[in-house]
């Protein structure tokens, strides 16, 4: 086994925020929210890149350490509360977005920067702020959207589950909660709010850096027009299943020898996508080997620029298929 398959992949969480858009705001043809995007530093796993807030879990997201915080019918002893909380966590780390109920902006003793900082040194001070104002991070408003674990070639791996949620929409117009969101200026360089043709644009005109899951996501969010179906559409058949099952996505490279392209990364049910070698007795769902001519691939030129997707499988029926 190469050193590379040896490193620990470590638990993290990624969250996607989508935010309405006021009504008369909004322009003909273009989805009616904005996705929040984060520009990361120079120095980060993500060299420059625009991602989705989030980051490695840590051992106070624990999900057993928050019983006395959230509601008796919350399971506390759940993996998917664990990453949920670190979501949150790291998103209010990085944007100043804090997701908890009832919503933080009305608890007007609340000095959210302070708290922002002192959470960014020690993760703790998450659970303290919430105990202290009597705040319950807003669990029960993330959907597990994909789940992604950077290939084996990478010199760090993380298995990342990506949620979504859906900022509640007022009758003003007005996102009080994203009121004081900005880019913390040592892990986030600079803070942007995206609807996902734009942000697709700005990839493609080499304004901004993506990644292949941030790439994904945004294409997939693009075809969900009105944020009002994204909890029930977005995603379904090529990143979670109609039942809103996230499948899981190890990236395995390849040459491409008949195109145009330096090569492709090979996704769950294509043809060349394989998991012998893995351990996949935790993935949220299991599929069948692809078949031959299917196809589930991201194409790319030189270092992920000038991407292309393909697919013909549908996940949804290739989980049914591995139930048969």
């Amino acid at each position: 086994m190469s050193a590379s398959k040896q490193l620990a992949i470590r638990p993290s969480a990624t969250l996607i925020v989508a935010a309405p858009i006021p009504t008369n705001a909004q322009q003909e043809g273009q989805c009616n929210y904005r996705i929040l995007m984060m520009k990361r530093n120079g120095k980060s796993s993500f060299v420059h890149a625009h991602v989705f807030p989030g980051g490695v879990v840590d051992a106070q997201d624990n999900g057993a350490l928050w019983a006395n915080t959230l509601p008796k019918h919350v399971s506390s002893g759940d993996t998917l509360l664990t990453l949920k909380i670190c979501a949150i966590r790291e998103t209010f780390e990085e944007s100043g977005l804090l997701l908890t109920t009832p919503p933080a902006h009305t608890v007007p003793e609340l000095d959210t920067e302070v708290w922002r900082h002192r959470v960014h040194e020690d993760a703790s001070e998450f659970k303290s702020m919430c105990d202290l104002y009597h705040l319950q991070p807003a669990v029960d408003r993330l959907i597990p959207f994909a789940n992604w674990i950077t290939p084996a070639f990478e010199k760090k791996r993380f298995n990342t589950l990506f949620f979504l949620t859906v900022l509640q929409q007022t009758v003003d117009g007005q996102q009080q909660e994203t009121i004081k969101a900005s880019a913390d200026g040592k892990e986030t360089v600079q803070m942007d709010w995206f609807d996902p043709q734009q942000g697709l644009d700005k990839y493609n005109e080499k304004k901004i850096v993506l990644f292949p899951p941030q790439w994904y996501s945004l294409h997939s969010l693009n075809q969900v027009p009105r944020h009002e179906d994204l909890v029930a559409q977005v995603g379904i058949g090529a990143l979670r299943t109609q039942a809103g099952d996230p499948i899981t996505i190890r990236p395995q490279g390849n040459p491409a020898t008949d195109s145009d392209y330096t090569g492709f990364l090979a996704y769950p049910g294509d043809e060349v996508y394989s998991t012998a070698q893995e351990d996949t007795s935790k993935d949220y769902v299991h599929l069948p080997p692809g078949r031959k001519g299917d196809r589930h691939r991201l194409y790319f030129k030189g270092k992920m620029q000038d991407v292309a997707l393909e697919r013909n499988v549908d996940i949804t029926k290739l989980s049914n298929m591995a139930h048969l």
